[in-house]
């Protein structure tokens, strides 16, 4: 199988999975995603498509999981800001004060 073919194996699968969860009106989400692939892997006989789930599996997992990572760093960060400081303002342009200039537009 080719790079081509892998992927659109790939979106297909994706797709399926995607359509189904959308068919139940339910949550879309992507620890949802990946309950609806995991049980695609478990009935799958065809081993080409076994084995591009368990890839996209995995792929989507490790993804996912420094997603949340990266998260947790910001929310740890806001944190830190609001500790620091009790203003909720900050400048945007630096802390220089505006000049005036006696030019008018």
């Amino acid at each position: 199988m080719n790079r081509s073919d892998t992927e659109r194996l790939t979106d297909e699968l994706i797709g399926e999975a995607t359509f189904s969860l959308l068919k139940e009106n339910g949550p879309i989400s992507i620890k949802k995603l990946l309950e609806r692939l995991h049980s695609m892997l478990s009935v799958e006989r065809n081993g080409e498509r076994r084995k591009a789930l368990a890839e996209i599996i995995l792929e989507i997992s490790s993804e996912h999981a420094g997603a949340s990572h990266r998260t947790t760093k910001s929310e740890e960060q806001a944190r830190d800001k609001d500790s620091r400081s009790s203003s909720n303002v900050y400048s945007l342009f630096g802390n220089g004060q505006q000049t005036r200039s006696s030019n008018k537009h």
